[in-house]
């Protein structure tokens, strides 16, 4: 069969760009050569064996959950499986997950966090747990002059910014969106943007680009070690959102809409969301925040500069 030739390097080239490096490391090393009609219970065995002993549980179950799906993605003329397998979980032995931690945060540390973020990384803070929720990708891809309403109440979700890059997709499918946003955020937001009428919402002196890694190790982790916080990235705020929305009554319609998420049945409201900002509008004054702002993004310095740690 002409499709045994296609080794499973080949195949997994076409994964997600987030998984690249991590599969040139550990899995093509390891099966890379493997034809995929050959990749079994025991090649997987073996693949979970040998990264077992260096990664942690999760990890490893994702990546035998990706190489099981790159099996599972050669099909033929037909959309039928060319190598259809039945994986017995208790012979491939993957280990277990425990509970994972999943950081987040109150209203109140999202209004101290705020406090203490110096000049645009408190607007950055601000978006993502009074808004969408966003992800941290999807914000730091916003240009002023292609992704903000006029009135600033609407933000166009359409990329994403990483590495370096701004990548002209989102992590799903779904996530192409509106996120709206309520007049107080909105305000805050007019304000740091200011006159400029083009180039990233957040950027570096030079217009580039704002990495992730640089945020967390400049700004919030700083701030959370501080504020002796639990411990966390970019997610604390996204799951602060979604804990708000759900206490806040947001129809559930529009509780997927705005996060990304594919709606858990069809719905006319659903698909009409995209249309009808006035009563997307509606809701985001109604929900609100569930934090405070500070009084003025104009106080840049923020907080952070009254504490310095010796020793």
């Amino acid at each position: 069969m002409a499709a045994r030739s296609q080794s499973l390097q080949t195949q997994l080239g076409r994964t997600n760009d987030h998984r690249q490096s991590a599969l040139e490391k550990w899995i093509y090393p390891f099966l890379g050569e493997t034809y995929l009609a050959d990749v079994n219970n025991l090649t997987v065995k073996e693949l979970v064996e040998h990264v077992a002993a260096t990664l942690s549980p999760s990890t490893v179950r994702d990546y035998m959950n990706i190489t099981n799906a790159v099996v599972a993605s050669a099909i033929d003329e037909n959309g039928e499986e060319m190598f259809p397998r039945k994986w017995n979980e208790e012979f491939i032995d993957a280990p277990i997950v425990k509970k994972q931690r999943q950081p987040s945060s109150t209203g109140q540390g999202v209004s101290d966090i705020l406090t203490f973020a110096l000049g645009q990384y408190r607007m950055l803070y601000a978006l993502l747990a009074g808004c969408g929720p966003l992800r941290v990708g999807e914000a730091l891809g916003l240009e002023v002059d292609k992704h903000i309403s006029e009135d600033f109440r609407t933000l166009s979700i359409v990329q994403k910014a990483k590495a370096g890059k701004i990548q002209p997709y989102l992590k799903t499918k779904n996530g192409e969106r509106h996120v709206d946003l309520c007049t107080p955020l909105a305000e805050m937001l007019r304000e740091c943007v200011g006159k400029r009428k083009t180039g990233l919402l957040f950027h570096t002196s030079s217009g580039a680009q704002i990495l992730q890694a640089n945020t967390l190790q400049d700004s919030l982790h700083p701030i959370l070690d501080y504020m002796a916080h639990e411990y966390g990235g970019f997610n604390i705020f996204r799951r602060f959102r979604l804990t708000h929305l759900e206490t806040s009554g947001c129809p559930e319609a529009l509780k997927h809409f705005w996060s990304g998420h594919a709606q858990k049945h069809v719905s006319e409201r659903y698909v009409k969301l995209a249309q009808d900002r006035e009563y997307r509008l509606m809701w985001a004054e109604k929900i609100g925040l569930g934090f405070d702002l500070p009084e003025a993004l104009s106080g840049r310095t923020g907080r952070i500069l009254e504490f310095k740690k010796t020793g």
